[in-house]
């Protein structure tokens, strides 16, 4: 089986055809590629090169903006310190919020607060923030345009999705670089599924990311001039299970291999409510994928937290404490 691939443009020119496109690809597999996605293709390539410079720098130097010193989730992180399912992952990588200033929070303040704040870049390669900032605009646009055409090929209006996301949501990016695979180890990251709206994937020259479709891992290799899309917890949670969110992972090879993943989200003080489909559509459903060890909870924040908490245990032990067992889920 070979990932379906949807263009970008045709949207523009034949809404109809996309549309009818969009809806088949993802009532049946939840990744796909998306060519002509109006991401400058330099500005990509520029990105790419400017965290080849960081993951480069000695690790004295990427541990001065370690995700330790971070409230919000924020920073670099080296291998084996995140954790997927309980198991180590064998990547390093920044963490990328959407840059805003910190709340004064306190034990009794919703929750929400604490995940706003600025990002810890790194002052050795002060061209990174620039770039990514302009390249986030132009994937943050993208993937808007997506959430669109999502909505539009569920027959609902056109901004339906598009509310979910707002002036507080929270946008998340990682900026990843998987190391050679060891004899210990062929982890890169472990079988999970993406929070948020919709992730966009840019992958270099490198395989290793799988989906889990049909019972089967499929493998997503790098295409030229595309960007892999993948559908998150929140528009499983919000379509009542039409949309799937999809497993997936990343397994190390004999090459190293980079990536840049990110994530749409949505307002950090909202519930995920449920979108009423027309009676076609709501019959196929096969309603929210539940484990009792990783519940899909429609609150924003907390949904956050339970996955971020699991990941980063070190930051959340000095930040976040009191949040530990109550998002456990053992």
């Amino acid at each position: 089986m070979d990932l379906p691939v949807l263009d970008l443009k045709i949207y523009e020119k034949d809404k109809s055809t996309f549309l009818k496109n969009l809806r088949e690809v993802t009532s049946n597999v939840s990744f796909f590629y998306l060519i002509n996605h109006g991401i400058d293709k330099n500005l990509n390539e520029k990105l790419f090169k400017l965290s080849k410079d960081f993951f480069n720098l000695p690790r004295s130097s990427k541990e001065l903006i370690s995700m330790v010193h971070s409230p919000q989730f924020r920073g670099y992180t080296s291998e084996g310190f995140e954790y997927t399912a309980g198991e180590k992952d064998y990547r390093e990588q920044i963490d990328i919020g959407t840059e805003r200033d910190a709340l004064n929070w306190n034990l009794n303040s919703p929750l929400w607060q604490r995940l706003e704040g600025p990002n810890l870049w790194p002052s050795e390669i002060p061209e990174l923030k620039k770039t990514f900032l302009t390249w986030h605009k132009q994937t943050r646009n993208a993937c808007l345009k997506i959430l669109q055409a999502f909505a539009e090929a569920l027959d609902l209006p056109s901004d339906a999705f598009g509310k979910l996301y707002g002036e507080n949501s929270y946008e998340h990016c990682k900026i990843i670089h998987y190391p050679k695979s060891s004899k210990n180890t062929t982890q890169g990251v472990g079988s999970h599924k993406d929070g948020g709206l919709i992730t966009f994937v840019f992958q270099e020259k490198q395989s290793g990311l799988e989906a889990f479709i049909d019972g089967k891992w499929l493998s997503i290799p790098p295409l030229e001039n595309s960007v892999v899309v993948n559908i998150g917890e929140f528009l499983e949670l919000a379509t009542n299970g039409y949309l799937k969110a999809t497993i997936h992972r990343v397994n190390l090879s004999s090459k190293e291999r980079f990536s840049i993943a990110y994530f749409l989200g949505v307002q950090l003080d909202k519930d995920i409510p449920i979108f009423k489909l027309n009676p076609e559509l709501a019959k196929e459903s096969k309603g929210v994928d539940t484990d009792p060890k990783n519940p899909l909870l429609r609150n924003v924040a907390s949904n956050y937290f339970k996955r971020m908490i699991r990941s980063h245990p070190d930051v959340a032990s000095i930040y976040h404490s009191d949040l530990i067992e109550k998002f456990s889920f053992a």
